[in-house]
């Protein structure tokens, strides 16, 4: 491992550990579903980083640097994605039945977990255009541009995987405190509109 792939390691952890909307996913999927649909979560977040790191090694990602109209597509296909996951929220705090947690081990199914996660991630156009900024930064010169991506991608994977497990594993162990109906309500309905201001701050954002 040489002292550019090295140098990335820091800089794919800080990245894995600031909260965004994938943090906001997890911590929502696990609490309000369970163990198994936060881990299903995470699963298809970070399948997202290796459609990333391919499209910045094809040179795909630089589309939404170099045109707008693509940026503004895909900036608001996520951001209207992650409102209507708010309003999913929001429409399921407002249901009557007060069912246990513990009673529902998958409500949504892995699929559906797994989807959430992967177009929470793969529609986000900044982490593409971070990616595209990234990487080559740590690719030296005469190296496979997609042999190093995804090397770097590999990396930022298995932090993805480690960080966002040990957030679903340990919000697993606290699930019976916070398992009673209304608690379950409140966490979806906060959720609910946490998400729609990410999205309301995505498609509002300036490039």
């Amino acid at each position: 491992m040489d002292a550019l792939t090295l140098a990335f390691i820091p800089v794919a952890a800080i990245l894995t550990v600031t909260p965004g909307s994938d943090t906001m996913l997890v911590v929502n999927n696990t609490l309000t579903r369970s163990t198994a649909d936060g881990l299903c979560t995470v699963a298809g977040i970070n399948a997202g980083l290796l459609i990333h790191a391919l499209a910045s090694a094809l040179g795909l990602s630089m589309i939404l640097m170099q045109s707008a109209a693509a940026f503004e597509m895909v900036k608001m296909a996520g951001a209207l994605y992650i409102i209507y996951l708010g309003f999913q929220s929001l429409r399921s705090s407002r249901k009557h039945e007060q069912m246990e947690l513990s009673s529902n081990p998958c409500s949504k199914g892995v699929c559906a977990s797994i989807r959430e996660g992967f177009l929470t991630n793969v529609l986000n156009p900044k982490v593409a255009v971070f990616y595209l900024a990234l990487l080559p930064q740590f690719i030296s010169p005469g190296e496979s541009i997609l042999r190093q991506s995804m090397l770097l991608m590999a990396i930022h994977f298995s932090m993805g995987i480690i960080w966002f497990s040990f957030v679903t594993l340990a919000l697993g162990r606290i699930r019976h405190l916070v398992s009673g109906g209304k608690f379950k309500k409140r966490l979806e309905a906060i959720s609910g509109i946490v998400f729609i201001g990410l999205g309301l701050k995505m498609a509002l954002s300036r490039n």
